[in-house]
């Protein structure tokens, strides 16, 4: 009974479509699963196969419902077409959890190249995603779109500057949006998330290990800024997502809320 979704009085998103972006692992998969266990019927969209067949088999043998779509979101022809089959299918979407997204070029070392594919994947990506989606976000009447920022959009980044300005720039997208489309019943919010143990996080430091070279030791160092002095899970930010989406976030919207063990409150 313990592993099964959506447990009595636990499905405070029941009925309600959601979209998560990045879903295949880390945050978005942990988001995913706590949406369906909410009650949410989630579409979980990721450009890796395997991954994808994992979360929604996983969903669905605990009782959840959810649908797989493979999608390349750094592809505008595939997300228009996503969008597109998401309209005809669903007619509505309730929630969109812009969660895509990937580390951006070292310090100044990078092309205009890398420039941009940060900005494709971290800025561009979501913002052609929620205007396909608009139509059927309208459609629901309440709906929360959340973009996950960092809290390297809030503070400087010696790391990488590029990421920085990106995640910076959801952020002021995120805001405006919300004052935008307030009158259509549509919250937007920002998640700002710490340094977060994820499949994703050695690529931040440009390894693909957590032991290569010294990305332990500046891990370590980046632990020592936070007052609670750990890093991130994953499902603390599910939890998060999870309370925008619903009805007790009702009045929330236009905010970017960091969720980082209080580092950026020093």
């Amino acid at each position: 009974m313990t592993d099964k979704l959506s447990p009595p009085g636990a499905a405070i998103l029941a009925g309600k479509v959601a979209v998560v972006t990045g879903a295949g692992s880390g945050m978005g998969r942990a988001s995913s699963e706590q949406l369906a266990q909410a009650g949410a019927h989630v579409l979980v969209v990721d450009i890796n196969p395997a991954t994808v067949a994992e979360v929604v088999e996983g969903i669905i043998s605990k009782g959840g419902k959810a649908q797989g779509h493979v999608v390349d979101l750094a592809d505008d022809q595939e997300v228009k077409a996503f969008a597109s089959e998401v309209l005809s299918v669903h007619q509505r979407v309730d929630v969109l959890f812009n969660n895509v997204g990937g580390p951006g070029p070292k310090q100044m070392e990078f092309t205009h190249a890398e420039w941009e594919r940060a900005m494709r994947l971290n800025v561009w990506s979501p913002t052609l995603l929620t205007q396909e989606l608009l139509p059927a976000l309208k459609r629901s009447g309440n709906a929360s779109i959340i973009f996950t920022s960092s809290t390297a959009g809030l503070v400087a980044s010696l790391n990488s500057p590029v990421y920085s300005a990106a995640k910076g720039a959801i952020i002021m997208f995120a805001k405006s949006l919300a004052v935008l489309l307030a009158p259509d019943g549509i919250r937007v919010n920002a998640l700002c998330p710490g340094v977060t143990e994820t499949p994703m996080l050695p690529g931040f430091y440009g390894g693909k290990s957590l032991d290569e070279g010294d990305i332990r030791q500046r891990l370590n160092s980046y632990v020592s800024l936070v007052p609670m002095a750990r890093l991130a899970q994953p499902s603390e930010m599910a939890s998060v997502v999870v309370f925008l989406a619903s009805d007790a976030a009702s009045f929330i919207t236009g905010t970017a809320i960091p969720v980082d063990g209080g580092l950026v409150a020093r």
